[in-house]
């Protein structure tokens, strides 16, 4: 069913909150990579999924059937094969958080995010990635540092940028080293302030930065956004720029960089398109199953 592609889905609080009926829908879907998102670090290590504390002080204390319900994801019959957890998002400060965390306590299994990440990663085991949605710090010495922490840990890490494109690179480096490879994908934001992003000058710089042998065409994989939903005037909008696109338009463009030899894709947000799905904004259908087969038509 998955047939080698990437078919990504960053989602928010439905995850959370949603129960099984949003589960089952992503089972459903064709999407093969789910991304929660967003986990936020505060001041003292706690970690936050958007509103609700999941993890204190080295303990779960989320939602206790929240585990369960993610683990269902991936349990046949399903298309999703991999979750990841984001940390990150515009407007926050979780990696100057990091930062001054690694500064104060390090690393070490002792220290609080260490106890925070592996408890998280004992609590849902289903979670493949950590990806890093870093829009306050760009600290490369951070970055690594974090990454190599969770790595430890168990968790491979992803990075999903929108601008800064050797920064990235520089970090992309420092981490996978010819017996180490920690950061496993860049997931490419190509709406909102990335909107003017190329995957095929990002695909030359992680080429030019990592050699001749390493597979930067299956490594970059562009993001583009569905409607934005107002959750407070429970609106729905598709700008029809900015990288925002109904599933047609979607995979319209998604074609137009198929000949970059990316292998996947994927789109923001779940939120927006279960809330905007019966708007009737967009020509046809709009669900999840509707993105996600705009997004394999486009790379086949």
């Amino acid at each position: 069913m998955n047939s080698g592609l990437t078919i990504g889905i960053y989602g928010g609080g439905p995850l959370y909150s949603g129960g099984p009926g949003v589960i089952d829908d992503l089972r459903a879907s064709g999407f093969t990579t789910v991304v929660a998102w967003s986990v936020h670090v505060e001041t003292n290590g706690d970690l936050v999924f958007n509103d609700p504390p999941i993890v204190q002080g080295g303990k779960y204390v989320g939602n206790p059937g929240w585990p369960a319900q993610l683990a269902a994801l991936k349990q046949p019959p399903t298309s999703v094969n991999r979750l990841i957890f984001s940390v990150g998002a515009g407007g926050v400060q979780d990696f100057t958080n990091v930062a001054k965390l690694i500064a104060s306590q390090g690393t070490g299994p002792s220290s609080v995010l260490y106890r925070n990440f592996a408890a998280l990663r004992q609590t849902i085991p289903e979670i493949d990635a950590i990806d890093f949605d870093d829009e306050d710090l760009y600290d490369l010495p951070t970055i690594v540092k974090f990454a190599q922490m969770l790595h430890e840990i168990g968790f491979s890490v992803t990075f999903c940028p929108w601008t800064d494109v050797g920064f990235w690179t520089k970090c992309l480096k420092a981490l996978n080293t010819p017996t180490d490879h920690v950061v496993t994908q860049f997931n490419l934001q190509c709406y909102s302030g990335g909107a003017g992003n190329d995957p095929s000058t990002w695909i030359k710089a992680v080429g030019a930065a990592m050699g001749p042998s390493f597979d930067a065409k299956g490594f970059v994989f562009p993001g583009l956004g569905a409607a934005l939903w107002d959750s407070k005037a429970k609106t729905c909008t598709m700008p029809n720029r900015d990288g925002y696109y109904c599933p047609a338009d979607l995979g319209g463009r998604l074609a137009g960089w198929r000949t970059t030899g990316i292998q996947g894709g994927w789109v923001w947000l779940l939120d927006a398109v279960l809330n905007c799905q019966t708007s009737g904004i967009c020509r046809g259908a709009m669900g999840t199953a509707a993105y996600a087969a705009a997004v394999r038509a486009a790379l086949t």
